[in-house]
């Protein structure tokens, strides 16, 4: 009986030192992978086209990280479908730490409430990073609009119904809905022309193939500087330094108005915690660098100061929003 005794007992200690071997090796290789991440190249998918807002202010920030982290970080335009397709090209990745998604409140918030059968989901396939930035959007219109202002578009639609046109950077994008929430507030009609971004769209609205956009006010300056378009008003709860003689959208008759758009970092569901961590520090330093602040303020952008919680916060309320306009444009696809 004591010899079983003994058995069962040396057994019980051998396998309490294999936990013990075994989390001890699991704790190594953790901090192994948060030191030695990344040891090759690191893509960051756009959903959208090569000079959209978020493709500007990710490629800013990348050579901030390839330097700091001893890899090359690039950039890598998979647009299409509001931004399923870069989606699901980084939902379907290795969780390895190489593939990551730099993508808006569109992909998180809006198309959840647009698509029947998306094929992604945010809580499931997706885990934060870091915000990058913040982006207020701003109304522009083409030079032969003979508005100078919103008022006085506004009025012009109503005058002449169906006559003007607006463009989007897709159906069900949010510069469609800001647009059609702006419509049934204002009781003033413009027919929507979608694109696949504001890179397709821009050269069509400085022709006069269409007539107003909501545009992020980062690419809205460089057109208004350069004389190809106007920008009608801004989105801001309140003027822009860079623009002072433009009025917000609240103070053109529609009180309470406000658009813009939130920027940020995900990774595949499953993706090493160390590296997730690790990265999430490197762009908070990044978003502290002089240049990089430098042109932030130049471009109107704003950081997140709330970091990760403050980004899923706005995801979060804006989810509980959109569905409601989408639900009054009776807008609902599939993809």
């Amino acid at each position: 009986m004591q010899s079983a005794r003994r058995v069962l007992l040396g057994s019980f200690l051998t396998l309490l030192s294999v936990v013990a071997l075994a989390a001890q090796t699991s704790v190594a290789q953790t901090t192994a992978t948060q030191t030695s991440w990344p040891t090759s190249p690191v893509r960051l998918i756009m959903p959208y086209p090569p000079a959209s807002s978020g493709d500007l202010i990710t490629r800013k920030v990348v050579p901030f990280l390839s330097q700091k982290l001893g890899a090359p970080f690039f950039v890598e335009n998979r647009p299409g479908a509001n931004g399923n397709i870069g989606m699901k090209a980084v939902k379907d990745s290795l969780p390895d730490g190489y593939t990551f998604v730099s993508a808006s409140d569109i992909q998180f918030a809006v198309s959840p409430a647009v698509y029947a059968n998306l094929s992604y989901d945010m809580d499931r396939d997706f885990t934060p990073v870091a915000p990058l930035a913040r982006i207020i959007n701003v109304i522009v219109a083409n030079r032969n609009v003979k508005a100078d202002n919103l008022r006085e578009l506004v009025a012009l639609a109503k005058a002449q119904p169906g006559k003007f046109t607006y463009a989007s950077t897709g159906v069900g994008s949010t510069h469609q809905l800001f647009m059609e929430m702006l419509k049934m507030q204002g009781g003033f009609d413009l027919v929507h022309v979608p694109y696949k971004g504001t890179g397709e769209a821009t050269p069509d609205l400085i022709s006069g193939q269409v007539d107003v956009m909501f545009f992020g006010v980062t690419q809205a300056l460089t057109q208004a500087n350069a004389g190809q378009l106007k920008i009608l008003a801004v989105g801001s709860p309140n003027r822009l330094p860079q623009l002072p003689d433009v009025p917000t959208i609240a103070e053109s008759g529609f009180p309470g108005f406000t658009s813009t758009n939130i920027w940020g970092v995900m990774a595949p569901a499953g993706t090493p915690d160390p590296i997730v961590v690790k990265f999430r520090a490197s762009i908070a330093d990044a978003l502290q660098d002089p240049d990089i602040r430098a042109w932030y303020r130049t471009s109107v952008l704003s950081t997140l100061d709330g970091g990760v919680g403050e980004m899923m916060q706005t995801i979060h309320d804006e989810r509980a929003t959109w569905p409601q306009v989408v639900k009054a444009a009776n807008i609902k696809l599939t993809e």
